[in-house]
């Protein structure tokens, strides 16, 4: 791998984190009425059209980290599956269990807080034992319930094992098929027709498949997106975010905007880099996978909170500020629990983190 893509691919790792952040804030989610005030509803428009972009991504550099050397063999697949076990099932057992740990404490504290499975344990079955580590709408039995684990963005971690476990058949299939590759993610990204269950999402194949065919066939994107001036790149984000709000009921439009925004973060990234405006922190790099785990506790309480303010807040440019806000006080919140934990169980967090 090329040093500077290498560099870019780390360094976007935190700012990814933070756009997860700012997807889980989004105020429409619990006020929809939101919808009618048009400024407002423009700005978080906007922002989550950019955001949206992150979870792909990370799907993207999840894929072609793992097949970073380019070939593929038993050993090889061994030795990966090991790692990804420290580094994503562990972590994934272990922040399920201390959630279902948490809701617990908080079911003797206040015997009616049923929230997120709508059970109390007492009732469990031994079967919704092994559900929350899966698809927590088994216990719940509410088909509008996220089939997932019971910490719900978790469910990204899901589709990437379930990738890991594949991937000696993706890789032969990009080894053999080569450039009609393309053709299969394409037909996927564009009809989505592959149903979404738990372990199982096609955007989630779509561009998992896709880093990983550019490994494999040995392709760095980053210097090809950088014959492209910069000046363009940006020119070419504005341009299509606004064609993606002006057809915002077009699925196809809105799947290749999204790739002229993907396609810029990298190339602008990667510039910023290479001039020595951005500089990668470590701390901060090494704080993603934990924010990720535990976010949702605070943005889901601020969510709550909002509730009972939005109704207050008449100015649309206020409201909007207050949703950035919530993603800062969500991100700072989530930053001290991981350095308050760094610092006083080490030794946990460092199994906690993935080994990180």
């Amino acid at each position: 791998m090329d040093a500077l893509t290498s560099r870019v691919v780390s360094f976007l790792r935190f700012p990814l984190i933070v756009a997860v952040i700012g997807i889980h804030c989004n105020l429409l989610v619990k006020n929809p009425e939101l919808e009618t005030r048009s400024v407002f509803y423009f700005l978080v428009y906007i922002t989550m059209k950019l955001v949206c972009i992150a979870v792909p991504l990370f799907f993207f550099i999840s894929g072609f980290l793992f097949f970073k050397e380019g070939t593929f063999d038993l050993v090889l697949y061994k030795k990966k599956i090991k790692s990804r076990i420290h580094t994503v099932l562990i972590p994934y057992l272990l922040w399920n269990i201390i959630y279902f740990l948490m809701l617990g404490i908080m079911q003797l504290i206040k015997p009616d807080t049923l929230f997120i499975l709508h059970k109390h344990i007492t009732d469990f079955r031994w079967q919704d034992y092994l559900w929350i580590f899966w698809d927590i709408s088994q216990i719940t039995g509410l088909a509008d319930d996220q089939r997932a684990c019971l910490v719900g963005a978790f469910w990204f971690l899901q589709c990437l094992f379930i990738l890991f476990l594949l991937s000696p058949i993706i890789y032969y299939i990009i080894r053999y098929l080569r450039h009609f590759t393309l053709l299969i993610i394409g037909v996927l990204y564009f009809t989505d027709f592959i149903p979404e269950m738990p372990g199982i999402q096609c955007n989630a194949i779509v561009y998992y498949m896709l880093g990983a065919y550019l490994s494999i066939i040995g392709i760095d994107f980053i210097s090809i997106l950088k014959r492209i001036p910069v000046q363009v790149h940006l020119v070419l984000m504005i341009v299509a975010v606004l064609i993606s709000y002006l057809f915002n009921d077009n699925d196809t439009i809105y799947n290749i905007t999204d790739l002229f925004l993907q396609a810029a973060v990298f190339a602008i990234t990667a510039y910023m880099i290479e001039n020595h405006h951005w500089h990668e922190s470590k701390y901060l790099v090494s704080s993603v996978f934990f924010v990720f785990a535990v976010h949702r506790l605070f943005s889901a309480s601020l969510m709550t909170v909002s509730t009972y303010l939005v109704p207050s807040i008449g100015n649309d440019y206020c409201l909007y500020l207050y949703y950035l806000l919530m993603v800062i006080l969500t991100l700072i919140a989530s930053l001290a629990v991981y350095q308050f934990s760094l610092r006083f169980l080490t030794s946990v967090t460092y199994v906690l983190n993935g080994r990180r």
